[in-house]
């Protein structure tokens, strides 16, 4: 019996190996499938301000990187003595005003730096709702537990969407000639808008992303995370307790089908030596003096001579 469509995305036009820099920024996709190809020693920077939702954020924080953009006391805030940005996830915070102002400055010029030379750009939505902040009279990437009356919720329109981020694109290009964007869909759902509401914001993010695809079709692609949760594996069981996050499981097999559509048979193969390196580093031997830790230290070593002859980009030291 068939549990569920085992959908394969197409091949991608371009592949990407552990030679590219890939920088990655948005929602949970991001953030999990950084996590995973960190794993896997590809040159990966994803989610160096935190992660961020709705595409009005995203936008506005790859702005500031392309201006290298100072830090905005105007959107600082301070609770229980810590200074937090409006327009960061609250993971950027300090004690101290000057040092936050000073990281995000320095995460500013670092980003810039990688995207200036980057193959890659991986962006996710994940909603299309966001909240403006009333005083401020601007959007913010994250409330911070501030009171509610603050913040009026607001849904942004497919548009709106188009417009910036085709602006924001053109400007990425002539930073970046040779940068691929790829676009996904996170599939996160947002319970708390409600079923229907949650839908509508996701069918936004959809539409919006396939026609700027379709508008630069040489530079910016799709990869269906989104549908390969809802359409393909479409069960529960592949969600947390919550039933809103995709559990371990179900983030495994959205990278399998990742390397499927961008890595080739060799990238692949290295990938599998690189897992067995990782599997080792994590074993304990309790006696560094018995003949199992010599010889656990001896597969470490040739595993590390074995993938740098695979793959001499790789940094397994």
């Amino acid at each position: 019996m068939k549990f569920h469509l085992n959908y394969t995305p197409p091949k991608s036009e371009f592949e990407i190996n552990h030679s590219h820099k890939i920088f990655m920024i948005g929602s949970c996709f991001s953030e999990n499938m950084g996590k995973y190809l960190s794993a896997h020693k590809f040159q990966t920077q994803y989610n160096s301000f935190g992660v961020l939702f709705e595409p009005n954020s995203i936008l506005h924080s790859l702005q500031n990187i392309l201006n290298c953009s100072k830090a905005d006391e105007t959107f600082f805030l301070e609770h229980h003595d810590t200074f937090y940005s409006y327009q960061h996830h609250s993971h950027i915070r300090s004690h101290e005003k000057d040092d936050l102002i000073e990281t995000i400055n320095s995460k500013h010029e670092k980003s810039f730096e990688t995207l200036k030379t980057a193959d890659v750009l991986i962006i996710t939505f994940g909603t299309a709702f966001y909240y403006h902040h009333k005083k401020l009279n601007a959007g913010v990437a994250n409330c911070h537990k501030q009171p509610s009356d603050l913040f009026e919720k607001r849904k942004t329109n497919i548009n709106r969407i188009i417009e910036t981020y085709s602006k924001l694109i053109e400007d990425l290009l002539f930073l970046n000639p040779k940068l691929k964007i790829i676009f996904t869909v996170s599939p996160v759902k947002y319970l708390k808008d409600g079923v229907v509401q949650n839908n509508i914001s996701k069918s936004i993010l959809l539409l919006a992303i396939h026609r700027l695809v379709e508008n630069f079709p040489q530079d910016c692609f799709y990869f269906p995370a989104y549908e390969l949760i809802n359409d393909d594996l479409r069960d529960y069981r592949f969600y947390k307790e919550d039933l809103a996050h995709p559990n371990e499981q179900a983030i495994e097999y959205v990278w399998q089908k990742f390397s499927e559509t961008y890595f080739s048979e060799k990238t692949m193969e290295v990938n599998q030596e690189i897992e067995k390196l990782n599997a080792a580093l994590k074993h304990r031997v309790m006696n560094e003096h018995s003949l199992e830790y010599k010889k656990l230290q001896h597969f470490i070593s040739a595993q590390r001579e074995k993938i740098k002859s695979l793959e001499p980009n790789v940094n397994v030291d």
